[in-house]
């Protein structure tokens, strides 16, 4: 059943998509541009920035989490696809996608305090130490997608017989356009 990998691929470009609008709005923009937005509207673009920045972190941790929660619910997550699918006919590749599991799921456990201490509860302790959890750099960003899209690819691949890259579909944000559209002068109807 191929149903599983499609779910599974999908989500991970919306996941990417999410990332990269972050990244193009708030990280690769000019200097000119984050002014202009902290002028239109910097209290929504304050709280964008936050949002999609947690949004991401959440999504990432999620699908590094185990196969099966405490009370036994299926996490339709990297190691419940490895559970699910037998690779077990074709070592190499089952050596290559648990090499990319363990790396995915250490860089989840990188964010997974700023998860469950910011994103998903209130940790109070946490707050009032006012300290980055689960920060990453650029670089392991980079490496986290690259990674994904490996094992995408590959269990794809194996499931379904066609090619799926991740971040081909997911390559691109059109969040650009919305900064200039902000820089166009505004015509309001007489």
């Amino acid at each position: 059943m191929t149903e599983d990998i499609e779910i599974f691929a999908n989500y991970c470009v919306f996941m990417r998509s999410i990332y990269l609008h972050a990244r193009e709005l708030f990280e690769n923009s000019s200097v000119d541009d984050k002014v202009l937005m902290r002028s239109t509207a910097g209290t929504f673009f304050g709280d964008l920035n936050q949002a999609l920045n947690e949004y991401v972190i959440l999504q990432a941790c999620k699908i590094t989490d185990p196969a099966h929660d405490n009370r036994g619910n299926d996490n339709h997550s990297i190691a419940f696809l490895l559970e699910h699918y037998d690779f077990s006919s074709d070592p190499p590749i089952l050596k290559r996608l648990e090499e990319l599991q363990a790396r995915l799921e250490a860089f989840g456990k990188k964010l997974v305090a700023a998860r469950n201490k910011l994103i998903a509860h209130l940790d109070r302790a946490a707050i009032l130490a006012a300290r980055p959890l689960g920060p990453a750099t650029d670089d392991e960003w980079n490496q986290f997608w690259l990674d994904l899209q490996d094992f995408i690819y590959i269990v794809h691949r194996k499931v379904t017989g066609s090619s799926f890259y991740l971040n081909g579909v997911a390559g691109r944000s059109d969040a650009g356009d919305l900064l200039k559209a902000l820089r166009r002068p505004i015509r309001y109807p007489k």
